[in-house]
């Protein structure tokens, strides 16, 4: 949903969702919770490191923080669609405090092994795996649309203060032998969040279907995988996630081997990439209106302070330099891929579109934990950052040829203003419900019909349809059936709300050529003759028209069934315009 014509967003300050209230609570108790995660994540790989010795078990922690991001983000994005998103971010900063805190008690205790240490990290990150996605999309139903670009910013800017600041204090509690209050700190800051979930309004749910989760999950999958805006960013950003945290994951190793530095020096060079990281989210909006293409850009950039920073950086004052500038380009590319995310997903979706983006994001990063431990087990871990950096180098490239989406340009999908909801009727029984499009096209259209066709194609299946395909007619071969089944008719009624001006084009584009002046569209649910009650399924649906046409009132019913009666002026094969 790219256009080069598209005019470019008016800036708005960076501060302005500040001004809505319930934003503003939020913001101020996520900027307490971010600090106590920093504190955890300068101890937690420090402690492991003093337990173990070994580059590989201090890249498990950071792994078993983020394992359960690759299995839970997807149902969670679910979840966040369907139920109320302030309970689904309370209850994964529940789990995430509880988790903590009993690893400050072990801590305090002197108790905590390296197993019980990454099992107990295993759970933080189960808890941060459930609220993330909801949190991701509560903040657009507190701020709107178009305040999400700065909030995105001010939430990156929030987790870059306590970037900048909590290692360091990480590392004088380190230092002193003090990890459990650390630890516990993070406890009681997840509970901070809670207090002021609590106070914010109901938003409703986003998707009314009713749909379990895997059904809910598959369906934003599809929609991402047909949503090429979205699809190129996902892409990107797993690349970008797999070479680029080797940075933070070997950065322990690199100070006490390359730099011979202690904790404190470990949480000065953190909070300096922290320090970086704040500035690239308070001059990420400012950056954006004189280059262009910031996101590729920033990933080039990123690369090659990587391989500086690897390959030549041996004393404190040129790492410094080289991470300040790796936190300013990450902000950038990160904020920037997460900001069209949401923007160009829909409302009814947003949830499960920002889980995927979340998986590729979060859920590569113990992949790239792993992959970047073994390697500095072979070359070193100042040498394993500088090769991973080349990746990062090279996809940087990569972006810039395939035509990734420009921040300023996508567009929010909006609702056609003349597009008009069919009147359907109200209750079908039977799943799966299967729509079927009858075309008759003329032979010397076909070449610029199938193309239609495909564009079509894409948009069914991004709006909710599970499967698609196209029949020929064997009676006539410029006669055409176009099938799409959805979950149920719950499901097809949904379907309708989620037509934008994209899929509404689409659809008048491929109704253009046909020759009979509108396709005929029949609906048919599958009937269930073993264990159904097909005369009670049928009396509901009786009913439910009855009642649709009630309210119409314009056609008398038919007597017997409750069916319209035929009009002799109307030809029953009429077209029904909800194509």
């Amino acid at each position: 949903m790219t256009s080069a014509a598209a005019p470019t967003a008016t800036r708005v300050s960076t501060f302005a969702p500040l001004k809505v209230p319930e934003y503003r609570r939020l913001w101020l108790a996520f900027l307490v919770s971010n600090l106590g995660t920093f504190l955890q994540l300068t101890a937690a790989p420090w402690l492991m490191l003093e337990l173990t010795q070994s580059p590989l078990m201090v890249a498990l922690v950071t792994a078993s923080m983020t394992l359960p991001r690759m299995l839970m983000t997807l149902p969670a994005g679910a979840l966040a669609d369907v139920f109320d998103r302030r309970t689904m971010t309370a209850i994964g900063q529940g789990i995430a405090s509880v988790a903590v805190a009993v690893m400050a008690a072990l801590t305090w205790a002197d108790l905590l092994t390296p197993e019980l240490l990454l099992a107990l990290t295993f759970g933080l990150g189960v808890g941060t795996a459930i609220s993330i996605p909801a949190l991701q999309t509560l903040i657009p139903d507190l701020v709107g649309d178009d305040l999400l670009a700065p909030a995105t910013a001010l939430n990156s800017a929030s987790f870059n203060v306590a970037r900048a600041v909590g290692p360091a204090l990480g590392g004088v509690f380190v230092a002193i032998g003090r990890a459990d209050i650390a630890f516990g700190a993070n406890a009681l800051s997840y509970l901070a969040v809670i207090g002021v979930l609590a106070t914010l309004p109901m938003v409703g749910t986003a998707d009314q279907t009713g749909a379990g989760v895997w059904q809910s999950t598959r369906t934003g999958l599809r929609f991402v995988r047909f949503t090429r805006t979205v699809l190129m960013v996902v892409a990107v950003t797993a690349v970008f996630n797999l070479t680029a945290p080797a940075f933070q994951t070997l950065l322990p190793s690199v100070v006490e081997d390359d730099l011979q530095l202690g904790a404190n020096g470990f949480g000065l060079l953190l909070g300096v990439f922290g320090a970086g990281s704040l500035l690239g989210a308070l001059t990420r909006e400012r950056v954006r209106d004189r280059v262009r293409l910031i996101l590729p850009g920033a990933i080039i950039v990123n690369g090659i302070v990587g391989i500086g920073f690897g390959f030549l950086a041996r004393s404190v004052v040129p790492a410094a330099l080289l991470l300040f500038v790796a936190g300013l380009t990450w902000v950038w590319t990160v904020t920037t891929m997460n900001t069209i995310v949401q923007i160009v997903s829909p409302r009814w979706v947003r949830g499960r579109a920002m889980s995927v983006y979340l998986l590729a994001a979060l859920g590569m990063q113990p992949i790239a934990a792993v992959v970047a431990g073994s390697l500095a087990e072979l070359v070193g871990s100042a040498n394993a950052v500088g090769v991973l950096s080349v990746v990062t180098l090279v996809l940087g490239m990569v972006a810039i040829r395939i035509d990734m989406p420009v921040l300023g340009e996508v567009v929010a999908p909006q609702a056609p203003d003349d597009w008009s909801v069919p009147r359907h009727v109200g209750q079908v029984p039977g799943s799966p419900v299967v729509v079927a499009t009858t075309w008759q096209v003329a032979r010397d259209d076909l070449p610029a019909w199938i193309p239609a066709m495909r564009d079509l194609r894409r948009h069914r299946l991004r709006t909710g349809a599970q499967s698609w395909s196209l029949f020929r007619h064997a009676e006539d071969p410029l006669v055409f059936t176009e099938y799409f089944q959805v979950h149920d008719w719950e499901a097809h009624l949904a379907q309708h709300g989620h037509i934008d001006d994209a899929a509404a084009a689409a659809i008048r584009r491929a109704r253009a050529f046909d020759v009979s002046g509108a396709p005929r569209t029949e609906h048919v649910a599958r009937v269930d003759i073993d264990g159904g009650d097909l005369v009670a399924d049928v009396d509901v649906a009786v009913t439910a028209h009855a009642a649709l046409h009630a309210r119409d009132g314009s056609i008398p019913l038919h007597p017997a069934s409750g069916a319209r009666a035929p009009d002799p002026g109307v030809d029953p094969r009429s077209p029904d315009r909800s194509t």
